[in-house]
């Protein structure tokens, strides 16, 4: 039954469904969307996280995002739109199991509750003057500082692959990423930043 309700909208296109989720705010369409990338969902889900049950629960995560942030989200093409969304959970979902699993924090700026939120922020957005600003402040960093802070943000790489792909130790590599956080937030501070919010 439900197969057949949902291939009764298969003529409707993507834009017209959220023109119609956001009009109704009926979970109905939704749900209809999430259906058309559902495989892309969960082959996403499962590449990220290499654990079937943790996918699982990702994608349906993903689900409650997009019924949520749909809602008043501007969208002119809501396949990336939705890729992005699901990309960056699934980006936050691992970063926060690797820690989880043993990687320990590192002291300063990372360790702040606001200063990671604005941090995780400004790496997981990807609005062209937030870019811009992250890729200004990352060539104001030392290279090798700019290269773990890129690694370990932008590139989601563990410590344990920094540290191969740079040739020093893990140490070095928390090292250089702690003062490379630090010097971030400096440099934020100095553009008056504390949300990206004010980022124009």
């Amino acid at each position: 039954m439900l197969l057949q309700l949902l291939r009764k909208y298969t003529q409707y296109s993507d834009e017209e469904l959220v023109m119609k989720f956001q009009a109704s705010k009926d979970s109905y369409y939704a749900g209809l969307l999430f259906e058309r990338y559902n495989e892309m969902t969960v082959s996403l889900a499962l590449n990220y996280l290499k654990n079937e049950s943790d996918a699982e629960d990702a994608v349906m995560e993903c689900f409650e995002l997009l019924y949520k942030d749909l809602k008043t989200a501007e969208v002119k093409n809501f396949g990336g739109w939705y890729y992005s969304v699901v990309r960056n959970h699934l980006l936050k979902l691992k970063r926060s199991r690797r820690r989880n699993q043993g990687d320990e924090l590192i002291e300063g700026f990372h360790d702040q509750e606001h200063g990671e939120g604005l941090f995780d922020q400004l790496f997981n957005h990807r609005e062209e003057e937030i870019n811009e600003l992250v890729k200004e402040v990352l060539e104001s960093l030392k290279p090798i500082q700019s290269q773990c802070v890129e690694a370990f943000y932008l590139n989601d790489k563990s410590y344990k692959e920094i540290s191969m792909e740079l040739a020093i130790s893990e140490k070095e590599v928390k090292s250089h990423l702690q003062n490379g956080k630090r010097k971030f937030k400096i440099e934020l501070e100095k553009r008056n930043v504390k949300s990206v919010n004010e980022i124009s």
